[in-house]
C-alpha cells in the first residue's frame, strides 16, 4: 500500500467517523408524524374531561395498534396526573401482514387515528399525555415518544356529546392508562421523578454535559423519535409490561467516582471502557487470531511492504470495529433493546456458534476459509483487507455481551439520555476499542517488535484454535439446553462439510469444481440445520413413568407407553421418525391418548419388571393399552417400525 493509498484509507476512516457524528447530531430533524390534542367536557359523565388526541403519520408510514400482533410495539398512552377513573380509548387496528415481515400478522394504524382520554377530575385544569409508539415505513422503523401538554378552562369547553366522533368514542372499550417510564426532560427534577419510578438514585447532572443535553433535548430523531422544543423526548422505549411487584431501592454505589453525570465524562469513560473490551474473555479468542495473523505478516522480507501491510491490516480491523458499533447503535435505538440483549436471540447465537466452530476448524487446517484468512494466509491469498475487516467485525460482535470497568456506569447513564447523546456515547466506546489498532497503524514500525515466524507460530495457531473451541463450548452453554443435541448434530455436519471443502476443493482444482463442491458443502449444513433445528408442533409432553401414575390411568384412559434409554440408538431413531411431536399431536387428537415414557437409561427393577411383563428384555418397545377390560391385552411393537405400522397398531388396539 503506497502513501497515496494510505492517505485515502485514513481519509475514509476519518470521513466515516465524521458522518457518524453528524448523523447523531442530525437527529434533530422532525420525525414524519404529527400530534394534536383538544379537550372537551362530557355532561353525561359528570362533567368529565374528554381529550381527543389525533396521531397522523406521513403517507408512507404506519404504526402499531394497541392490540398485540406477531410484530411491532403496541401504542401506549400515559396520563399525568392520572386521578382514579382516568381511561384511554384506543381505536381498533387493521389486521394485516406486517409490511416488513410478510409472514407475520399484526394490527396497524395506517393513517390518522383518533384516541380518547377521559379524566373524571376537571379541576386540575391540565394534563400531560405521553405517547409511545413504533413508527415504520416499509424499510425502517423508529421508536417515537412524545409528551403533549393539555390545559383547559371548563367554562370554555365544547360538549363532547355534540361532536361527530362521539359515537365512535362510545363504541370503544376504555382501558386504564399506562404508566410513564421515562422523564420528559433531562433536568434534575425530572430525573428525580424518574429515579422514584424506577426505584433507583441517579447521579446529579452538572457541567458541560447538561448544556449539550439541553441543546439536543427536544429534537427529533430519524432513528429514535419525535419531540417538541419544550416537552417531547426521543428516548428508547421500555417494554409495555406490568410488573408483578413494585421495586423500590436506593442503591449506594461503591465506586462513586465511576458514576457518570455529564456527557464529557460519559465520552471519556466510554473511550476507556471500549479500550478495556479488548482484554475481556469473550473477545480474547478473536484478538488472539489477529495477533497470530500479525505475527505471520512479520515474515514479509521487504521492510516497506511489511510496514504497509501492518498499517493496512490495523486500519481495516479498526474500521470493522467501528462498523459494528454503528450498526449496533441503529439496532438498539430502533428496537428499544439494551446492551447485550441481541444475544437473547437464539438464531444469532446459533449462527455465531457455527461460525466460530468452522473458524477453529480452519485454524487446525481442516480446510481453508478464504473469507476469513485469520492465520496469516490473507496476505498470500490477496484478501488481507477483507480478512482484517471481518475479524474486526467478529471481535466486536463477541464483545457485545461483555461488560467491564467503566462500562456499567456509562451505559446506565447513556440509556436515560436522548438518542443523539446515546449515539455519541456508543461511538466513543467503539472508538475506544479501535484505539490500539489505530495507534499501531500510525506507528507501523511496531511490526519490527513482533517476533519472526518459526515453528512456534504453528503451536500459537493451534492454541488460538483451542481458544475458539472453548468459545464454542461457552456458546453451547448459553443456548437453551433442549436444543443442545440438535446443535451437536449441526456441528458434526459442519465438520464433515469443512473436511469435504478442504479435501475436494482448492487451488489445484478448477474454479467450476470449487464452486460446486463448496456450494454442496454449504447446502449440506443448511439442510442439516433445517431438519435438526426445525420448530416442532407443541404436542403434550411425555409423562414420566411412575407406578402410581400408570395404575391410576390404567383402564380409565387409552395409554401409549414408550420404553427407551439414552444409550439406545434405535430408540432415538423412533423418536425422530415415528414418535415425533407431529405424530403424537395427531394421535392425541384422533384417539384421545396419553403418552408415558419409561426411561431405562439407569437400572431400575420396577421398570425392568414392567418391560418383562410385556414379554420383552430388549428395547425399543412401545405398548398400546386400550381402556376398560381390554387394557390387560395391550398391542406391543418391538424394535424398529414405521409410522404406518404404528397407525395400524393403534387402529387394532382401539377398534
Amino acid at each position: 500500500m503506497n502513501m497515496k493509498q494510505t492517505k485515502r484509507l485514513y481519509t475514509l476512516i476519518t470521513t466515516f467517523l465524521l458522518v457518524l457524528a453528524a448523523t447523531s447530531l442530525a437527529l434533530a430533524a422532525d420525525a414524519p408524524v404529527q400530534f394534536s390534542a383538544e379537550p372537551f367536557i362530557s355532561a353525561s359523565q359528570d362533567n368529565a374531561i374528554v381529550i381527543k388526541m389525533q396521531i397522523t403519520p406521513d403517507a408512507e408510514y404506519h404504526f402499531y395498534s394497541r392490540q398485540q400482533g406477531d410484530t411491532g410495539k403496541p401504542t401506549s398512552i400515559a396520563v399525568s396526573p392520572s386521578p382514579e377513573g382516568t381511561t384511554v380509548r384506543y381505536p381498533a387496528g387493521v389486521k394485516s401482514p406486517d409490511p416488513i415481515l410478510k409472514n407475520k400478522t399484526t394490527y396497524l394504524y395506517e393513517g390518522a387515528e383518533e384516541f380518547y382520554i377521559t379524566i373524571p377530575d376537571a379541576k386540575a385544569g391540565k394534563a400531560d399525555l405521553t405517547v409511545s409508539l413504533l413508527l415504520c415505513s416499509n424499510v425502517r422503523c423508529a421508536p417515537v415518544r412524545k409528551s403533549i401538554p393539555v390545559t383547559w378552562k371548563t367554562d370554555t369547553l365544547t360538549e363532547a356529546e355534540t361532536q361527530p366522533w362521539w359515537k365512535q368514542y362510545s363504541a370503544i372499550t376504555p382501558v386504564a392508562p399506562d404508566t410513564a417510564v421515562r422523564s420528559s426532560t433531562p433536568s434534575s427534577s425530572k430525573n428525580a421523578d424518574l429515579a422514584k419510578k424506577l426505584g433507583v438514585q441517579l447521579p446529579s447532572s452538572s457541567g458541560s454535559g447538561k448544556s449539550l443535553s439541553s441543546s439536543l433535548h427536544g429534537k427529533t430523531s430519524s432513528l429514535g423519535g419525535t419531540t417538541s422544543s419544550e416537552t417531547s423526548v426521543s428516548l428508547m422505549p421500555k417494554r409495555n409490561l406490568a410488573p408483578k411487584h413494585e421495586y423500590k431501592f436506593t442503591p449506594r454505589y461503591f465506586l462513586k467516582a465511576l458514576e457518570v453525570s455529564t456527557l464529557g465524562k460519559a465520552i471519556l469513560f466510554g473511550l476507556i471502557a471500549g479500550f478495556i473490551l479488548n482484554f475481556m474473555p469473550c473477545v480474547l479468542p478473536v484478538i488472539s487470531l489477529k495477533l497470530s495473523s500479525l505475527v505471520a505478516a512479520a515474515q514479509i522480507t521487504d521492510d516497506q511492504h511489511r510496514k504497509h501491510m501492518f498499517r493496512e491490516h490495523n486500519l481495516y480491523f479498526a474500521l470493522g470495529i467501528l462498523t459494528w458499533f454503528s450498526l449496533l447503535t441503529i439496532v438498539l435505538t430502533s428496537f428499544g433493546l439494551a446492551w447485550g440483549q441481541l444475544f437473547q436471540n437464539e438464531n444469532l447465537l446459533i449462527g455465531l456458534t457455527i461460525l466460530i466452530f468452522v473458524l477453529a476448524l480452519s485454524i487446525f487446517d481442516i480446510f481453508p476459509l478464504p473469507m476469513f484468512s485469520l492465520t496469516g494466509r490473507g496476505t498470500q491469498n490477496g484478501n488481507d483487507k477483507w480478512s482484517a475487516y471481518s475479524t474486526g467485525l467478529l471481535s466486536t460482535v463477541l464483545a457485545t455481551p461483555c461488560s467491564g470497568p467503566f462500562l456499567g456506569g456509562v451505559l446506565g447513564w447513556a440509556f436515560l439520555q436522548p438518542v443523539g447523546i446515546l449515539v455519541i456515547i456508543f461511538l466513543s466506546v467503539g472508538l475506544g476499542m479501535a484505539l490500539p489498532y489505530l495507534a499501531m497503524a500510525v506507528v507501523p514500525d511496531l511490526i519490527n517488535r513482533f517476533p519472526r515466524p518459526g515453528a512456534w507460530t504453528g503451536t500459537l495457531s493451534h492454541i488460538v484454535g483451542f481458544f475458539l473451541m472453548g468459545t464454542v463450548v461457552y456458546m453451547l452453554y448459553v443456548l437453551p439446553i433442549e436444543i443442545l443435541p440438535d446443535m451437536l448434530i449441526v456441528l458434526w455436519a459442519s465438520a464433515i462439510a469443512a473436511w469435504a471443502w478442504g479435501r475436494f476443493s482448492g487451488l489445484s482444482f478448477s474454479r467450476k469444481r470449487n464452486i460446486i463442491v463448496r456450494s454442496l458443502c454449504a447446502l449440506f449444513v443448511v439442510l442439516t440445520m433445517s431438519v435438526a433445528l426445525k420448530e416442532e408442533p407443541q404436542a403434550r409432553r411425555w409423562n414420566s413413568f411412575t407406578p402410581d401414575l400408570f395404575f391410576t390411568e390404567f383402564k380409565n384412559k387409552r395409554i401409549i407407553v414408550d420404553f427407551t434409554a439414552d444409550w439406545c440408538p434405535n430408540c432415538k431413531v423412533l423418536e425422530r421418525t415415528v414418535l415425533t411431536p407431529e405424530n403424537r399431536l395427531r394421535w392425541e387428537e384422533k384417539y384421545n391418548v396419553i403418552f408415558i415414557k419409561v426411561d431405562l437409561t439407569k437400572e431400575d427393577a420396577e421398570k425392568q419388571q414392567f418391560l418383562e411383563a410385556l414379554g420383552s428384555n430388549s428395547i425399543p418397545v412401545v405398548a398400546i393399552f386400550p381402556k376398560g377390560e381390554k387394557a390387560h391385552s395391550p398391542v406391543v411393537l418391538r424394535d424398529i417400525f414405521t409410522s404406518g405400522q404404528m397407525e395400524d397398531a393403534l387402529r387394532e388396539a382401539f377398534k
